[in-house]
């Protein structure tokens, strides 16, 4: 009683989160590519944290394009993502070295 069906989704927020944390002293431009699209997430600064949230409304390939000011620019490798994820994307001191970017 009062419970409501458990087939309306009324917990699943069709948006992901993705927290970023650059070790990199440059300021790094990110991207989601994914459901045929390529949007700007925004800016992270140079040794600083950010989050960001994307509408996502279905389970689909994400990957992020990381672009260093003044330097390197790479892709994440894809990942499968659903509504309500909630990304964790490291950039590294050494981005060219970096196993997650092709």
């Amino acid at each position: 009683p009062g419970q409501g069906s458990p087939f309306s989704g009324g917990g699943v927020r069709e948006e992901i989160r993705i927290e970023v944390r650059n070790l990199n002293f440059s300021d790094a431009t990110l991207w989601a590519i994914g459901g045929g699209t390529r949007r700007r997430l925004g800016v992270v600064l140079g040794k600083q944290d950010a989050p960001f949230t994307i509408p996502w409304r279905f389970s689909q390939p994400l990957a992020i394009e990381i672009d260093l000011l003044a330097g390197v620019r790479c892709t994440t490798k894809e990942m499968i993502t659903d509504p309500g994820d909630i990304i964790e994307l490291q950039i590294d001191v050494d981005l060219r070295r970096s196993e997650d970017c092709r």
